[in-house]
């Protein structure tokens, strides 16, 4: 009699045992199956919030007096892609000769209608490293003279490191940009002058904004 009741026992136990650990697995299960979908849920909204963000960035219009303001891609050296407006004209070898006659002369320069604002881009053959660049802008700034500082810095993009000096002076508006590409310096700069600054500010730093290495990222600032 004592032992049918301890198997009855027994066998209740590994029931009890058995059931628990179905439970257990079941809870795992849904938990699992739950985890999912509001971390499915959780990526949907983040991937929705960026698009939004990014279709108000297009719908942020860039406008001059009203103008709306549009880029156009170029490829640089085959090395990095910039976007300048696609009103401002690409200035030819012999133009450049006879407009910038000095041995550093920019590579390549780029300017509005009624030549007043310009993107100017150089190449050039001072060696230079991204560790150098703080260096390298500290003095640009010590030297600056009858200047006004607006903003400058180092900072991290696309995997390389930029230098930023934003300056005016008694006539002119200074947005420039400094990395290296082989060990060598390369300066984009964007000018207008001062009075007029203020209405091409978001332009030039926009022009800056899209300095990349590849056509991937370059497809984020199109205007397309």
């Amino acid at each position: 009699m004592i032992c049918d009741i301890l198997f009855m026992v027994f066998n209740m136990n590994r029931k009890e045992i058995i059931l628990g650990v179905i439970g257990i697995i079941v809870i795992v299960v849904v938990a699992y199956f739950l985890a999912n979908i509001i971390h499915d849920n959780h990526v949907k909204s983040i991937n929705s919030g960026e698009n939004n963000k990014q279709e108000e960035k297009k719908e942020e219009k860039l406008e001059v007096d009203g103008v709306e303001i549009t880029f156009k891609t170029y490829r640089v050296d085959s090395s990095f892609f910039l976007n300048v407006p696609d009103t401002f004209i690409m200035l030819d070898e012999a133009t450049l000769k006879s407009k910038y006659n000095y041995n550093n002369r920019p590579e390549l320069v780029f300017m509005s209608n009624d030549d007043l604002e310009h993107v100017f881009v150089s190449t050039t053959n001072e060696d230079m490293t991204d560790d150098g660049l703080e260096a390298y802008l500290n003095n640009r700034i010590a030297g600056l003279t009858n200047m006004t500082l607006l903003d400058s810095g180092v900072y991290q993009k696309h995997d390389k490191t930029f230098a930023k000096l934003v300056a005016t002076d008694q006539n002119t508006y200074y947005n420039i940009r400094f990395f290296t590409l082989d060990n060598k310096l390369v300066t984009i700069e964007f000018n207008t002058p001062v009075n007029v600054y203020k209405e091409w500010e978001d332009v030039a730093n926009e022009v800056m904004d899209s300095i990349c290495f590849n056509e991937d990222d370059i497809k984020k600032y199109s205007s397309d």
